[in-house]
């Protein structure tokens, strides 16, 4: 009996290449302005929505251009008018919608960065990520704002927080902001900092035996 043992290499199929960093930041660069207006749709849309919810109407809804609010003189990105809020509970519900949209919208962003639903495609996390960043800029800019016309500060007004009586509140409301940032940073590290895939080609051996008698 004569034996052949045949070693046959195969090269693995190079993996396509990823776009480089370069090309993702100007992609990422390019996806701002339309994430804008999506952030300020978002924003204002979740006040509107909330007004009509708990009874209210929403009189007046301003998404685009930014400017200055004729009705406090102050700049704004956008902004959103109610009529029939009387009750305490009702203003609340209108002034903290927003930040109850980006807490929801960032937790399904945790469900995807924290687990095997992640893309593998680097142009897909890149829209989560950029998605990501205006969502907790949303949420995180109230932290260290303390304008009366402030959302997060009306909220606290209607609590009878005022001056240090709002510290315990705002540190809690830090707390959440860390703790989304941190998900953020992973969507970060993740779509850029993570170990490429190898497009060495490697070699497979499989051994093919023979018998001839």
């Amino acid at each position: 009996m004569r034996t052949l043992i045949l070693l046959l290499l195969l090269a693995r199929p190079a993996a396509a290449d990823d776009p480089s960093d370069t090309k993702l930041v100007l992609i990422g660069v390019a996806l701002a302005p339309p994430m804008y207006l999506i952030g300020v749709s978002l924003h204002e849309g979740s006040h509107a929505l909330a007004a009509e919810l708990v009874g209210g109407d929403a009189t007046e809804v301003h998404l685009f251009p930014p400017g200055i609010d004729p009705k406090v003189g102050k700049f704004r990105f956008g902004w959103v008018y109610a009529q029939g809020l009387r009750t305490k509970s009702q203003k609340i519900v209108f002034y903290v919608a927003p930040k109850i949209t980006d807490a929801i919208l960032l937790g399904g962003l945790a469900a995807v960065v924290l687990t095997s639903a992640w893309p593998e495609n680097k142009y897909g996390q890149l829209v989560l990520t950029v998605v990501g960043t205006g969502l907790w800029i949303d949420f995180a800019k109230d932290v260290v704002l303390f304008s009366p016309q402030n959302d997060v500060v009306k909220v606290f007004h209607q609590w009878c927080m005022r001056g240090w009586k709002q510290v315990p509140a705002r540190l809690v409301y830090a707390a959440a902001s860390a703790g989304f940032g941190y998900i953020v940073a992973r969507a970060y590290q993740q779509t850029f900092f993570d170990e490429r895939l190898s497009t060495t080609s490697t070699p497979v051996v499989f051994p093919i035996v023979s018998s001839r008698f």
